[in-house]
């Protein structure tokens, strides 16, 4: 268990109109933490557990939320706007991902028992705008991603804004997934594509 003394100590937490809020059995050691603006949370219930992570938190009203028994490590996780998300379910390993919300109510969020390997982006936002020659409008908005219960991302990858993936489904080396993914299912390469439905896999 870590008080809050131990908690500075191994962390480096930098706060300016936000909040960290940990329960007694979880686990944060030798993370970069900063929360700038207002109303912005991180918040890790049971026995989550952050190690080697980088945090960034910009905007007002935002949430990172990570929920009992989930264990991420050597992962980059950023929020940047207005009333959006971040949240990783019960049971999930992430062993080195880039997971970014970008831009006003965006929700990115990973269900239970999942397994993410190295080098993985999961990202809301193309990272720069895109506007119409003519008319000046933004092209590409960010939008939600959803990945599910029992999903395995293997190293690699790349999810990409509006994407659903569906429960049970792997996620190949390298593929880079710009459209759903359905429950149960192998998809590979670059854009992904369906190698195989109904199937099983075991940690």
């Amino acid at each position: 268990m870590l008080n809050k003394l131990t908690l500075k100590l191994l962390n480096i937490i930098k706060k300016k109109g936000g909040s960290l809020l940990t329960a007694p059995d979880s686990y944060l050691i030798w993370n970069k933490i900063k929360l700038s603006g207002k109303g912005n949370r991180l918040v890790v219930l049971g026995n989550g557990k952050f190690r080697r992570c980088v945090i960034s938190i910009r905007g007002e009203n935002n949430r990172v939320e990570v929920e009992d028994g989930a264990n991420i490590s050597f992962s980059t996780l950023e929020i940047v706007g207005n009333n959006c998300l971040i949240r990783i379910g019960k049971e999930t390993d992430i062993g080195g991902a880039y997971l970014s919300a970008k831009g006003e109510a965006t929700r990115l969020t990973i269900g239970e028992h999942c397994m993410f390997s190295r080098n993985i982006s999961v990202m809301t936002y193309d990272g720069h705008p895109i506007y119409d020659a003519d008319t000046g409008e933004i092209l590409n908005h960010p939008q939600d991603i959803r990945i599910g219960n029992h999903v395995w991302v293997a190293a690699n990858a790349a999810i990409l804004k509006g994407v659903t993936v569906d429960d049970g489904s792997i996620i190949a080396f390298g593929a880079i997934i710009t459209k759903d993914v359905e429950e149960k299912t192998i998809v590979a390469g670059s854009p992904a594509k369906t190698i195989k439905k109904n199937i099983r896999w075991e940690h």
